[in-house]
């Protein structure tokens, strides 16, 4: 399939990817927009695409200024015109969790190949339906189907990973996230989120990034877990805090509190080892947010190191580098955005959840193998 993006003068028909932005919510708009921008000489918008008319034709308002010749389509009519289109290489999927996996699946049935937003589904079961549906594709023209779990993509987490692998044997883990949901976050009110059929509500659909980031850092699966599930503040679907004990493939222990009716943001992942701590923060440093990486080694000086946030750049690169070598016929290499990886998180998160809501009496549950 050839690129048709915008020629080099001499008639030449670019082989740069061709894509959809299927969804124009809250993210979209705010993080997946500027990214486009900024990558608009490596890939060509062709399309925006909303489930109701009014918020793709604001979108296209909002992308027409670096993607002239965009077009915006909406409801399933629209969705079918984009899949059906040779114009179009890829899409990128950013759409509310319980719907997120069908149109997921169009796209991939139509060769298309998917950058989703996480996580992979709203449950494991649905999660690995998906993968079934996917591995049965034919091949060798099975699209790329890429996961945009950015903490996965993170240098920081990478370059703590290789620090906690130099220190010997992992003692303890500590993960505290503290998030603020008053009605001053962006994602409020979002109506999804608390949708009492989305198990978990807003737990379930960041619990996967804290994971993500936690299996990273340690370099190590989580075989058990066992949590409570809490309800603090009445303004946020229940359950609004997660406190889960984890046992690793290794035999480390460790804790995780993620919290949404806390009163103070806080992001943090700490490795105790035999022969020294590293810690992961959020932060900023020059009017930059990023990660804050602390390495303390046993009777040394620590070493601080300041990465600014690019998971998402980095994930969008790694997406169209292996969409450009699949126009190509290069295979794919970048294995960060695996759905693998990402039903593993979400496993994970699951597991917690039923652990918490089992009655006051606090469960075992073994993460779902997938």
């Amino acid at each position: 399939m050839e690129g048709y993006g915008d020629g080099d003068g001499d008639g030449e028909i670019s082989r740069l990817p061709a894509v959809a932005l299927l969804g124009c919510g809250i993210f979209a708009r705010d993080a997946y927009i500027p990214v486009l921008e900024s990558l608009r000489f490596s890939a060509s918008l062709r399309y925006v695409w909303s489930r109701s008319e009014s918020k793709a034709q604001q979108m296209l308002e909002k992308v027409r200024q670096f993607a002239p010749d965009v077009e915006a389509e909406w409801g399933d009519h629209g969705l079918e015109l984009i899949l059906a289109s040779p114009l179009v290489h890829c899409c990128a999927i950013a759409l509310p969790i319980l719907t997120q996996p069908a149109v997921v699946m169009r796209a991939l049935r139509a060769g298309k190949h998917v950058l989703q937003e996480k996580p992979v589904a709203g449950s494991v079961e649905v999660g690995l339906k998906a993968m079934a549906f996917y591995n049965a594709l034919p091949t060798p023209a099975r699209p790329i189907w890429t996961v945009a779990e950015n903490y996965r993509f993170e240098p920081a987490f990478h370059a703590a990973a290789v620090m906690v692998k130099s220190l010997g044997t992992m003692v303890s883990v500590t993960v505290t996230i503290d998030v603020p949901m008053t009605n001053t976050n962006k994602y409020f009110g979002c109506e999804w989120r608390r949708d009492p059929a989305l198990k978990g509500g807003f737990i379930l659909d960041c619990g996967v990034h804290f994971v993500a980031g936690l299996r990273v850092m340690t370099g190590c699966d989580i075989k058990l877990v066992t949590a409570i599930a809490t309800h603090r503040d009445p303004a946020v679907p229940a359950p609004d805090t997660l406190t889960t004990l984890i046992k690793f493939d290794n035999g480390c222990a460790g804790s995780m509190v993620i919290s949404y009716a806390a009163p103070i943001s806080k992001a943090s992942w700490r490795v105790a080892c035999s022969k020294g701590t590293v810690t992961v923060e959020r932060g900023a440093m020059d009017n930059k947010f990023g990660y804050h990486l602390k390495l303390q080694p046993r009777g040394g000086s620590p070493t601080l190191q300041f990465f600014p946030l690019s998971g998402l750049e980095e994930e969008w690169h790694s997406f169209l580098a292996d969409v450009q070598n699949a126009i190509s016929h290069v295979d794919p290499v970048d294995t960060r955005g695996s759905p693998r990886e990402a039903l593993k998180d979400l496993a994970i998160v699951e597991a917690a959840l039923a652990s918490g809501l089992h009655s006051d009496a606090p469960m075992s549950v073994k993460p779902q193998m997938v």
